[in-house]
């Protein structure tokens, strides 16, 4: 498979990740868990809009330097755990996501 089938098959399950308030993530990479409890609309000059997450972390380490709370780009965020160096636990459940 060439490398850019990869990367479009990466992207399109990406797109098709969706966030929520109240979801749970691990990164396997910087070790840190935490929440998503919102999600902030950043306009950008010359990307438009983009689309950040604050996570309110429960487990830190250095590679957070302890703090509480951090800021995550979304589009980079799904595409973490598309490819799975970021677990994703959804505060909603399959049935009810589909009802939404």
């Amino acid at each position: 498979m060439s490398a850019n089938k990869k990367m479009n098959e990466l992207r399109e399950v990406a797109n098709n990740i969706i966030l929520n308030v109240g979801d749970m993530v691990i990164d396997h990479i910087s070790n840190f868990r935490g929440f998503l409890t919102k999600r902030i609309r950043h306009i950008d000059m010359v990307k438009d809009d983009i689309f950040l997450w604050e996570v309110k972390l429960f487990k830190t380490n250095e590679n957070t330097n302890n703090q509480p709370i951090t800021i995550l780009e979304e589009e980079g965020l799904k595409m973490s755990i598309a490819i799975g160096t970021v677990e994703l636990h959804s505060a909603i459940k399959e049935k009810t996501r589909n009802e939404i």
